[in-house]
């Protein structure tokens, strides 16, 4: 007899969406505040470097949105002390 098993996750449905921050330098570091239609439920993050806050706020995106997949991301300088971070997780993201 053939044998196989399923293995079950204990993971609840994964919260599709395009997660989007607002990355402000004061000087001493940077600021990152959600915003956008996925904003609920996603930490404020602070660093000392960009990087640092990058990946802390990968880390928050993952974290919200119950995903255990890798997922792409785009952080664009629009100015020399501000940024935006956008991760479309399991989504197309289509600016407007």
């Amino acid at each position: 007899h053939p044998f196989s098993w399923t293995v079950v996750g204990n993971m609840g449905e994964v919260k599709k969406g395009v997660y989007q921050y607002k990355l402000t330098s004061s000087g001493s570091g940077w600021t990152a505040k959600p915003f956008g239609e996925m904003a609920d439920g996603l930490a404020e993050c602070t660093g000392a470097t960009a990087e640092e806050v990058e990946k802390a706020m990968y880390d928050a995106c993952k974290e919200a949105s119950g995903t255990e997949k890798e997922f792409t991301f785009a952080n664009d300088m629009v100015s020399p002390k501000v940024s935006l971070f956008t991760a479309a997780i399991e989504a197309a993201y289509e600016p407007k």
